[in-house]
């Protein structure tokens, strides 16, 4: 079980919410509970981006202060309505934690909550939404508590979520047992991507000083990104919107993507990543780039051993695998230097260029 707090931001968390106060002393009440009782509280704050005022740096993104979060309380950022769309990491976190319960609370009835409710129900977590303990505003179509009740009493209960009036749910963390600490060798770390060095390269998180070098020798080549099956970024502004999509990423605990940084000049040339954790089952799948320029030195081997090892050692996976188009003959030399073997290939898996290419899968196990 789980306490969820969905954008109870500074900029939106005030007296012109529906039935405000109400819904401030409840949520007061159940973090106090969830903390007193073992139950693990979970933030969200929504980022509409740089320079919209509700963003990293801006006072109207910062957790409410009399919600606010203590030391090692998890916060998870968004750009999206649902708190469980892929791109925050809160669902592989709560997979991982074994999550099944999650008692949902916070802004905005009719945005954010209802999409947060329903995806949540979709990955198949038991949702239960506590009376009065969201809130909206009035829009166009709605006043406040017409839409309030429309989605508490009407959308929501038995159809994706369980909901209940405040009591219920503190009765429910009341009751909470903790389980004990698994420390089984199968549970993933989510400790995100820290510097990793090897001989020749130093493996770190992108930083915005990094677009003029990754468009120069990566990013903005047509034909080199082709081969790794991804679409180029031939402008500043293009490579600026995927160090943004990067950056923000960092901030969710199962997000692993490192800039291959050539130690001799300080170029990036190059980037390497988990683009896929499976937490439930316990292993990632890699993918990386290398610059054109920078091909045949052995730099793709070198990083992607640092990244094996990273992933048995710190984020404790099962199995690392890696898939390859049958056609990309580097990229295979790679995989066998590294000591993958060979599962098998899916057939007719990609269509490019008026045509049909499997995809080789390779794997190894700790």
């Amino acid at each position: 079980m789980v306490l969820l707090v969905v954008d109870t931001q500074t900029g939106i968390t005030d007296e012109r919410l529906f039935a405000f106060e109400t819904f401030r002393k409840n949520i007061v009440t159940l973090i106090e509970t969830a903390r007193s009782t073992g139950v693990e509280i979970v933030y969200v704050r929504h980022d509409d981006g740089p320079g919209s005022g509700f963003s990293f740096g801006d006072e109207a993104f910062e957790i409410y202060e009399g919600f606010a979060p203590k030391e090692g309380e998890q916060i998870f950022e968004k750009g999206v309505n649902s708190a469980f769309h892929d791109s925050t990491g809160l669902t592989t976190y709560l997979r991982s934690k074994k999550t099944e319960k999650v008692i949902v609370v916070g802004l905005m009835t009719d945005f954010c909550m209802d999409a947060t409710i329903k995806s949540g129900f979709e990955k198949g977590f038991e949702m239960i939404v506590p009376a009065y303990c969201n809130s909206t505003k009035s829009n166009p179509y709605m006043d406040a508590e017409t839409a309030y009740r429309f989605y508490n009493e009407f959308m929501w209960p038995r159809r994706y979520a369980k909901c209940v009036s405040a009591e219920e749910a503190l009765s429910m963390m009341r009751e909470y047992k903790r389980p004990e600490e698994d420390l089984s060798t199968e549970d993933i770390r989510s400790c995100g991507t820290q510097e990793t060095e090897t001989e020749r390269l130093l493996l770190r998180r992108f930083c915005y000083e990094d677009a003029d070098s990754m468009l120069r020798n990566w990013a903005g080549d047509a034909h080199n990104q082709d081969m790794y099956g991804e679409p180029a970024y031939p402008t500043p502004v293009a490579v600026k919107g995927l160090l943004d999509k990067y950056i923000t990423s960092y901030r969710n605990g199962h997000y692993y993507r490192w800039a291959v940084i050539e130690k001799a000049s300080g170029e990036c040339i190059g980037q390497i990543a988990y683009f896929l954790v499976d937490a439930g089952n316990h292993f990632g799948e890699i993918e990386y780039c290398i610059g054109k320029a920078f091909q045949g030195k052995g730099y793709a081997t070198e990083a992607t051993k640092a990244v094996i090892g990273y992933g048995f050692e710190k984020i404790n996976f099962h199995k690392v695998q890696i898939c390859v188009r049958p056609s990309n003959l580097a990229s295979k030399r790679v995989i066998e230097k590294c000591g993958f073997e060979y599962e098998g290939m899916l057939r007719d898996y990609f269509y490019r260029e008026d045509h049909y290419e499997g995809r080789c899968f390779y794997s190894i196990l700790k």
